[in-house]
Order: structure tokens, then C-alpha cells, then sequence
């Protein structure tokens, strides 16, 4: 069923404010500007086309006059004033059929030949083509001419010129074809910005299009390249670049979600067991040994929330104001020393292989940390007997900082695994830890500039972080 009929003001008054709606967008400013930049571009072009044309008219006006004045001033020369007086006059009979004024005058200003009584008062001699007011012997009124002056050796005045009754019509007649030029610019210049702003919003909406996937949850969504390496492509690969990090950091938080509440679950569960028993028991029996079990489960389940914290800081940059120059020979040796009486209790042998001068700028905890983690997963999971190794070399402007070790090590195709955040392997599971260890070293790596890489040991697994010489690191350390 049809409803009824808007009132006319009403149609109105939707029409002026979707106009007003369209100028106030960007499609409709973009539209503006380029049709006036355009009108703005096309009026100087005319202009300059208008007084090119009256150039070429004056010019071609004066060529006969000039041709004109050239004979007589020849017959001048070879006749002197009684020659030139005689060709003035016999050019003042004519001067009607072709529309000339022409004056010659003597040092007194009294006329001796031509078609006008007296010479005009308010034009010098000499003087250049310019437009005067003449009144023709004979004539009724006074008309526009185009005049030319020269002062005679003998000090006799000349004066020669062409009636411009034309000039007027050719200038209307040019006005009126530029101001029809200009008009047809209008539309030209409206159909240009429609077909501009019509491409501008097709390149802007295969983005938003994207954005809308994004936001519906379809963070597989890309905007397609040209290849051109415009600006608008260049959006469009820094907005995929974006969407790939994002994705990636989606899929790391779900992964995080589930592995802390795989994680934590065995923890706490084992702590509210500890807690019941502890309530069922009586209340004078000794609960110490109890209590501290609750007290390690507890500690375990900060351990993980504080490593998981300390990566997410790392990740997101957090901590190169604390930057400060690394003796990399020295922190290697501490570890060393450190961790010397675990792997002597666990029959293992911890050598260091380090220049002397190996330095670099970064956050002191934070590598030791990472190290500290690299030395602690080789004493965990190797076997008894086999030797550990703490290197550090220098290649080009980065300075490679390897944990090796002759354990089992990590399949290739599941080292990725083991880098993420709570990638334990099923082994690993078997054993106390959070699965953070090679997460933080990796963050701590991206921290500085660097990066994070296992490699095989033939046998076992050497573990690289890879950082930026102190040179390199200096030269933008907080950036």
C-alpha cells in the first residue's frame, strides 16, 4: 500500500539537507575545491587568449598604417615639405574610403594638409600607436582612432591613423566565445570532480570494506594492491601490514587465554585441595607442611602471572629508557658462575667462549633474564654429562649471543612452538615451568632491536639472540 504523499515543502526541505549534508562531506568539499580550482586555472587562460587576440588584431591593424607612413616619410626625404604636404593632401582626399585620419601641421601648429582642422590638443609628438578621439573635416560627431605621431626634422608634426569602428564588435565577439568557453568549463570542470571524487571513494571504500570485515570479526580480510606504489597503495599495504600483526597478536591472545587456564588450573586446584584439607584437620595438628605447599603453588602461579607481564612489557616496548652500556663478557661470566654449583650437582659442565670487549647498549635485567632462562632450560632438559656452552661473537653490527647444549633439543618443525607464549611441549609438561622462558628472550630480543633463533647443535639445541652491536644500538637507543 502506498503511503501518502510527502508535502512539497517537506520534498523540499529533504532535498536542501541532503545538499547540505553532500557539501559538508568530504566527497562534497573534494568536488568544490577542484571545480573552483579549475574555474580559477581556466579564467587566467582566457584572459590571456582575450589580449593575445586584440595583440594580433592591433597588429594587424597597424601594418598598413606603418606601410603608409613609411612612403611618407620616403617622399619627405626626397621632396621635402612641399612633396609630403602634396602626398598628405592627395591621402586626405581618399582618407574617407578607407577610413584614415591624416595631419600634417608646421612648427605653429597651423594646418598645411590633411582631413582634420587642428591638431588634437591633449597628443604629443612623437608618439606611439594610442587611441584618441578625432572629429574628421565633414563629420558629425567624433570617432575613436588609432593614432600615430612623429616630430619632422624640420620640426613639421605628422599625425596618421586608422578608425577603430570595428575594434568594439571584435572585442564583443571575442568576450561573448570566452564567457561560452567558461560557461562550458562549468559542467566540464562538475562531470571531472564527479569522475575524481568517484574514484577517490571507490579506492577509500575497498578499505573500508576491510575495516567493516575487520570489525565483524574476519580478521583474514586484506585490501588488495595495484602494485602502483601510489600513496593510496601504500595505505593499503601499511593497513595489511596492521592486519597481520593484529591477527597475530588475536591468535597469541586466544593461545595465552587457553594456556593460562590450562596452566593455572593444576596450581590452584592444588591449592584449594590444600585449603580443604587443612579445614578438615584438627585444629591443633600442625598444618606447616601443608601451608608451604599452598605457599610454592601460590608462588608458582605469580611466577607465570609475572612472566607473562614482563613479556607483554617487553612486546610492547616498554623499557629502553633503561638502556644503558652492557659489558656482555662480564654478564656472560656471572652466569656462568652462578649457575656453576646446579650443573656440577647435575654432572653437567658450563663453559663460556667470549671476547673481551663484547659490548652493546639494553636493559641489563632484561638480558641477563633472557640468558638466565636460555642456561636454566639447557640444565633442565638435558641429560646428565653433557656440556653447556655460553658464546658470544660478533658478525658485521650485530653481536650473536648462543646457549648450546648436547641434550635431545627440539624438532624443527616444532620450534615455533616452543618460542610462544606457554609453548611447552608434551614432554615439557612433565616437568615444573611455565612455558615462558623462550617467550621472554624472544620479547626481549625484539626489545632491542634484535631477534631470536633456535638452530641445531648436531646433537642438541643452540639457542642465538641476535642484537644490535653498540654502535648501532646507540645510534637511536630509545627510539
Amino acid at each position: 500500500m502506498i503511503g501518502p504523499a510527502l508535502p512539497i515543502a517537506a520534498i523540499g526541505d529533504l532535498a536542501s539537507r541532503r545538499k547540505l549534508r553532500f557539501l559538508r562531506s568530504t566527497s562534497g568539499r573534494f568536488a568544490v575545491l577542484h571545480i573552483v580550482f579549475s574555474l580559477a586555472c581556466t579564467l587566467p587562460v582566457l584572459l590571456f587568449v582575450f589580449f593575445q587576440i586584440d595583440r594580433i588584431i592591433i597588429a594587424d591593424f597597424t601594418r598598413p598604417l606603418e606601410f603608409r607612413q613609411s612612403n611618407l616619410e620616403r617622399l619627405y626625404a626626397e621632396g621635402g615639405i612641399a612633396g609630403l604636404t602634396a602626398a598628405v593632401e592627395n591621402r586626405a582626399r581618399r582618407a574617407h574610403r578607407d577610413q584614415t585620419a591624416i595631419l600634417l601641421v608646421d612648427r605653429q601648429g597651423r594646418s598645411l594638409a590633411g582631413n582634420l582642422s587642428t591638431w588634437p590638443q591633449d597628443l604629443p609628438a612623437p608618439q606611439d600607436w594610442t587611441p584618441s578621439r578625432l572629429l574628421r573635416n565633414g563629420g558629425s560627431e567624433r570617432e575613436e582612432f588609432l593614432v600615430r605621431t612623429v616630430r619632422l626634422p624640420s620640426g613639421h608634426r605628422l599625425l596618421l591613423g586608422g578608425l577603430l569602428d570595428n575594434r568594439a564588435d571584435v572585442h564583443r565577439a571575442i568576450l561573448l566565445a570566452l564567457l561560452g568557453a567558461f560557461i562550458l568549463a562549468m559542467p566540464i570542470a562538475l562531470l571531472g570532480s564527479l569522475a575524481i571524487v568517484r574514484e577517490m571513494n571507490r579506492m577509500v571504500a575497498a578499505i573500508a570494506i576491510v575495516g567493516q570485515h575487520v570489525g565483524n570479526g574476519d580478521l583474514s580480510s586484506r585490501a588488495a594492491l595495484d602494485g602502483s606504489g601510489d600513496p593510496i597503495d601504500r595505505l593499503r599495504s601499511s593497513l595489511n601490514t596492521l592486519l597481520d600483526r593484529i591477527e597475530v597478536l588475536v591468535a597469541e591472545h586466544r593461545v595465552l587465554t587457553d594456556a593460562l587456564a590450562h596452566d593455572l588450573r593444576s596450581p590452584l586446584t592444588r591449592v584449594h585441595i590444600q585449603v580443604t584439607r587443612a579445614q578438615a584437620d584438627a585444629a591443633g595438628s600442625d598444618q606447616t607442611a601443608r601451608f608451604q605447599a599452598i605457599e610454592q603453588e601460590v608462588g608458582y602461579v605469580l611466577r607465570i602471572l609475572d612472566g607473562a607481564l614482563e613479556i607483554s612489557r617487553a612486546e610492547a616496548g616498554i623499557g629502553r629508557g633503561n638502556f644503558e652500556q652492557l659489558d656482555l663478557n662480564v654478564m656472560l661470566h656471572d652466569l656462568c658462575e652462578i649457575y656453576q654449583p646446579l650443573a656440577t650437582g647435575a654432572g653437567v659442565t658450563i663453559t663460556v667462549v667470549c671476547p673481551a670487549d663484547l659490548a652493546t647498549y639494553g636493559d641489563r635485567s632484561l638480558v641477563a633474564r633472557a640468558l638466565a632462562n636460555l642456561v636454566d632450560n639447557a640444565l633442565k632438559y638435558g641429560a646428565e654429562g653433557h656440556a653447556i656452552t655460553l658464546e658470544g661473537s660478533v658478525a658485521g653490527d650485530e653481536i650473536h649471543l648462543c646457549v648450546s647444549d648436547r641434550a635431545a633439543g627440539i624438532p624443527v618443525e616444532r620450534r615455533s612452538e616452543a618460542i610462544h607464549k606457554f609453548g611447552r611441549l608434551d614432554p615439557a609438561r612433565t616437568t615444573s615451568g611455565s612455558g615462558l622462558g623462550l617467550a621472554l628472550v624472544k620479547a626481549v630480543a625484539s626489545l632491542h632491536r634484535g631477534r631470536f633463533e633456535l638452530e641445531d647443535n648436531s646433537p642438541g639445541l643452540r639457542a642465538r639472540m641476535i642484537l644490535p652491536d653498540r654502535h648501532t644500538a646507540l645510534s637511536s637507543p630509545n627510539e
